[in-house]
C-alpha cells in the first residue's frame, strides 16, 4: 500500500514575553526564547521522527536534498541519511518509481519506527524540494551549511522529471532462508525469513566498511524450543532479536563468575527476552511476543548459563552465516562484523569459564624436596616471633641526594648499592656515602633486580641487563611487545636451578629467558583475563592472571604441574606459608572464597566463603600462626574475616570497620598490623580479633600520604612509613625511633641489615639515615 509522505521543516512558538500591563500576569514570567529548527517526517499522516537537535536540522535536510538529488539519476539505489547527535537515521530505497522508507534508532538499543514503508518517489523528491527551499528562503542555517542548501536546491532542481516516473523496479534476490532449530541443546531457536539484496552496484564499488543496520533489518517468524517444548514468538526482526540476546547472555555469563544474581528484561525485534539469575547459578529464561498479552510469554525455569550462552552463540552464528552466504555485500556491514566479533569473544569467555582442565600433581615429593632442601635457616621474624628489639633507637642523616624523574618502582637497594632509575638517565649510589658510582642514558623501562645485574624490560620488547659495577650492558635480547598492560617479571636463580629472568610477552604469553646468553628458554600461554600477578616458591610459579585458573608451572621447563579451577576468577596473589598456599577466588565487587591449596600437588583442601554477596576482598590473604584472615571492604572501610588455617572454618569477623581502606597489612608476632593512609596503626590479636593497640602517628593530608603503606620488619623492629618514619616493637606497639624530621615523604622504604633507612620521594629526594651508636648490657 503506498503512503503519503510530508517533510516539516518549521520554528517552535516563541514564548510571549511577560507584559506588566496585563490583566492577569503570570508570576512566574518566561523568558523570551530564540526560534529552533525542528524536523519532522510523516508518512501515511504518522510523525515517524523524533525532534533533530535545533542546530542540526538544516545539516539533516541538506544531507537527505543531496543525497536525494544522486538516487534520482539511478534506477535503483539505496540512500542512509543518519540525524547527527540524535541516534535516528532514515533509508530511503529506490525502486522504479516506489520508494520504500524506513525510519529506525540506531546504537545499542534500537528501534524500528517504520520499515519498508512504500511511497511515490516523485513525491518524496517534491516534499523533500519544497522543504529545501523553504530552509534557504529562511536563512537561518550557519553559513558554511547554507551554502551547500543552495547546492542541493540546484541538485533537487536540476533533476529530470522523467527520472521520477520510471517503472517499477522488480526487487532483486528475494530469497526465503530458514535457520533451523537445533534440537541437541537444551535450549534452541530458528527463524525463517526473506533476504533481499539492496543494491547490485554495491558488488563492484570499493570495499569500504560502512554500518549499514537497515540492511539487517529484515522481518521474519522467530521460534523457540526449550526442554523440548516449542514455543511461537511472533514476528520480529531476527537480527536485532539475535543481538539483545547475546548481549542478555554475555552480562549474565559475567554475573555468573562474579557470584552476583541479575535480573534483565528487554524487548527486541518484536520479542520479550527477560534472563534472571540467582546467586546459586540457577537462571529463567522468559520468552514472548512483545505484541501479545504479558500472560502469553512462557519461562523456563532452572537452566544452566551456559545453556542460554550456548543458545545465543548458536543462533547468532547460524544467523550470520545465513546472511554471508545470500549476500556477500554483508561481509563489509561493520554492525555485522561487530556483531560477530561479539560472538568469537563470548565463546572464547565461555569455553575459558567451562574449561575441564583441572589437574593434580601425582608426585609433588621432588618439589616439596627442594623447597626444604633450598631453605635457609629461618630468621626469627620470617618465623613469625621477632627478636627483641633495642630499647631505643637514634638516626642522624648520613646523605641526601636528587634524582630528578625519579622512577620509584625502579629504585632498589641492592648490597652495597642504591640504583634509582629516573626519566633519562639510571644512577648508582654508594649507600655509605651517596656519592654516584656510574650513571647510564636509559628510558622508562620495568625493572627487575637479577644476579648478573639490574634488568630493564622496555614497552617496546626491548631487555637490556646493566653490571652492577660499571652500568655497561652485558645482555640484550627482544621480545614481543607487551600489550594491554606494562611488562612485568621475575627472577630465578637458586643452586640447582638455571638463572632465568621471566617476563610478561606480548598479549597473553609468558617468557623464561635465560640471562646467560639471552635465549628464550620456554613460552607458556594464560588465559583470558586481567592483570598478571606471579608469586615463586622453589621450582614451582604460581600464576593467576584474573580468570578463573590458578596455575602452576616449573620454572625449568614452563610445563604445568597442577592447575585449580573455580567458578569465580583469581584476581590477587597467593599466599605461601610453608606447606600451604592460601588463594582468594572472586573478591571484586563479586562473592568471593577462600581456598587452602597443597602448594606443590595443587590438592584443594578446603574452600569456604569469604562473603556469599557481592564484596570486595583488599589485598592477598594474611596468615599469623594457625589463622588466615582476609580483609574485605565496608561502606566505611575495612573489617577483617578470619578463618582456620587448617579446616577453613570461621574463627572471627571483626564488629564494624577496624581500618579505612587503603590500609597495607603485615602480619608478625601473632598479630594482623595495618598501616592506614589516615595516619594510624592499628594491630589486630590474631587469635581473637580484639584489638591490641591503634597509634595515632599523625594526620595526614592526601598530598602527604605516601605511595606505598607496608610497614617493614627488620630485626624485630617494625618500620611504619608516615610524613616521617616510626619504629615501633611489634608484639606491644612500643615507639623506639623517630627518623625525622625526613623532609621527604617516604614513597619508598627501604631498610638494610644494619637497620639504615633509605627514603625516596617521588619529587626526586633520596635521603640516608644511618643508626646510632648502641650500649649494650653484658653480664659477666
Amino acid at each position: 500500500m503506498m503512503r503519503s509522505f510530508e517533510i516539516l521543516v518549521a520554528s517552535d512558538e516563541i514564548a510571549p514575553a511577560f507584559d506588566p500591563e496585563s490583566t492577569n500576569p503570570s508570576p512566574h514570567p518566561k523568558r523570551r526564547r530564540g526560534a529552533r529548527e525542528v524536523l519532522d517526517i510523516f508518512i501515511g499522516g504518522v510523525n515517524v521522527t523524533a525532534r533533530v537537535a535545533d542546530r542540526q536540522a538544516p545539516a539533516v535536510l541538506r544531507d537527505l536534498g543531496l543525497s536525494l538529488a544522486r538516487l534520482a539519476r539511478q534506477r535503483r539505489g539505496k540512500i542512509l541519511v543518519r540525524f547527527y547527535d540524535d541516534p535516528w537515521e532514515l533509508c530511503v530505497e529506490r525502486m522504479g518509481k516506489v520508494a520504500a522508507l524506513s525510519v529506525y534508532r540506531t546504537g545499542a538499543d534500537p528501534f524500528v519506527v517504520a520499515y519498508d514503508e512504500r511511497a511515490s518517489f516523485a513525491e518524496i523528491h517534491a516534499r523533500v524540494r519544497e522543504a529545501v527551499k523553504k530552509a534557504v528562503e529562511r536563512g537561518s542555517a550557519p553559513a558554511a551549511v547554507a551554502v551547500e542548501l543552495r547546492a542541493a536546491e540546484a541538485a533537487l532542481d536540476a533533476v529530470d522529471p522523467e527520472d521520477l516516473t520510471l517503472e517499477d523496479e522488480p526487487l532483486s534476490a528475494l530469497t526465503p532462508v530458514s535457520v533451523e532449530v537445533e534440537r541437541d541443546f537444551p535450549v534452541a531457536l530458528g527463524t525463517e525469513f526473506i533476504l533481499r539484496k539492496f543494491s547490485d552496484a554495491e558488488e563492484d564499488a570499493a570495499p569500504v566498511e560502512r554500518a549499514d543496520l537497515h540492511a539487517l533489518l529484515f522481518r521474519g517468524r522467530i521460534r523457540a524450543e526449550v526442554r523440548g517444548r516449542a514455543v511461537d514468538l511472533g514476528e520480529g526482526h531476527p537480527f536485532l532479536f539475535a543481538e539483545r540476546l547475546l548481549a542478555m547472555s554475555t552480562d549474565a555469563l559475567q554475573a555468573w563468575e562474579h557470584g552476583q544474581p541479575q535480573y534483565v528484561r528487554a524487548e527486541a525485534g518484536g520479542v520479550l527476552i527477560a534472563i534472571r539469575l540467582s546467586t546459586d547459578g540457577d537462571a529463567a529464561l522468559t520468552l514472548g511476543s512483545a505484541t501479545r498479552a504479558p500472560e502469553q510469554s512462557f519461562t523456563f525455569p532452572a537452566l544452566s548459563v551456559s545453556d542460554l550462552v550456548e543458545a545465543s552463540l548458536a543462533f547468532g552464528r547460524a544467523l550470520s552465516r545465513a546472511v554471508l552466504r545470500r549476500d556477500r555485500a554483508q561481509c563489509t556491514n561493520l554492525r555485522l562484523s561487530a556483531f560477530r566479533r561479539q560472538l568469537r569473544e563470548t565463546a572464547d569467555c565461555l569455553r575459558d569459564v567451562c574449561r575441564d582442565d583441572a589437574k593434580t600433581n601425582p608426585t609433588p615429593e621432588p618439589y616439596r624436596a627442594f623447597v626444604a632442601a633450598s631453605r635457609p635457616s629461618r630468621s626469627p621474624e620470617v618465623q613469625g616471633t621477632s627478636q627483641a628489639p633495642p630499647a631505643r633507637l637514634r638516626y642522624s642523616e648520613r646523605w641526601r641526594a636528587l634524582v630528578p624523574g625519579i622512577d620509584l618502582r625502579a629504585t632498589f637497594l641492592c648490597g652495597d648499592r642504591v640504583i634509582a632509575s629516573a626519566a633519562a638517565e639510571t644512577f648508582c649510589l654508594d649507600r655509605t656515602t651517596g656519592s654516584v658510582l656510574w650513571r647510564v642514558p636509559t628510558t622508562r623501562a620495568t625493572s627487575v633486580v637479577t644476579p648478573g645485574g639490574l634488568a630493564r624490560i622496555s614497552g617496546d620488547g626491548d631487555i637490556r641487563v646493566h653490571d652492577f659495577g660499571n652500568g655497561e650492558v652485558t645482555m640484550r635480547t627482544q621480545i614481543d611487545p607487551r600489550l594491554g598492560a606494562p611488562p612485568a617479571g621475575a627472577v630465578v636463580s637458586l643452586p640447582g636451578l638455571p638463572r632465568l629472568l621471566i617476563v610478561t610477552e606480548g598479549e597473553r604469553h609468558l617468557s623464561a629467558i635465560d640471562l646467560t646468553n639471552g635465549e628464550p628458554r620456554w613460552r607458556f600461554t594464560w588465559g583470558r583475563g586481567g592483570a598478571l600477578r606471579m608469586r615463586r616458591a622453589g621450582r614451582l610459579l604460581y600464576i593467576a592472571s584474573g580468570d578463573s585458573a590458578l596455575t602452576a608451572v616449573d620454572v625449568q621447563s614452563g610445563s604445568v604441574v597442577w592447575r585449580v579451577r573455580n567458578r569465580l576468577r583469581f584476581r590477587a596473589s597467593p599466599t605461601l606459608d610453608h606447606d600451604v598456599l592460601m588463594a582468594v577466588a572472586g573478591g571484586a565487587n563479586s562473592a568471593a572464597e577462600l581456598l587452602a591449596i597443597d602448594p606443590y600437588s595443587g590438592h584443594v583442601r578446603f574452600q569456604c566463603p569469604i562473603a556469599p554477596s557481592a564484596a570486595t576482598v583488599e589485598g592477598a590473604p594474611l596468615i599469623a600462626g594457625r589463622v588466615v584472615a582476609c580483609a574485605v571492604r565496608m561502606r566505611h572501610g575495612l573489617r577483617l574475616a578470619a578463618f582456620c588455617r587448617e579446616t577453613g572454618r570461621e574463627l572471627w569477623k571483626s564488629e564494624g570497620s577496624v581500618a579505612p581502606v587503603g590500609t597495607s597489612w603485615l602480619a608478625v608476632d601473632g598479630l594482623f598490623i595495618g598501616n592506614c593512609p589516615t595516619g594510624e596503626l592499628v594491630a589486630v590479636e590474631a587469635e581473637s580479633g580484639a584489638l591490641r593497640y591503634r597509634h595515632v602517628l599523625g594526620r595526614m593530608v592526601d598530598s602527604d600520604v605516601p605511595r606505598r603503606l607496608e610497614p617493614v620488619l627488620r630485626s624485630g623492629a617494625l618500620f611504619v612509613p608516615h610524613t616521617d618514619v616510626h619504629v615501633f616493637r611489634p608484639h606491644d606497639g612500643t615507639e623506639i625511633a623517630t627518623i625525622g624530621p625526613c623532609d621527604a615523604i617516604p614513597d619508598l622504604l627501604r631498610v638494610d641489615e644494619q637497620c639504615n633507612v633509605y627514603v625516596a620521594e617521588e619529587s626526586g629526594h633520596l635521603v640516608s639515615f644511618a643508626v646510632g651508636p648502641r650500649l649494650t648490657l653484658v653480664k659477666g
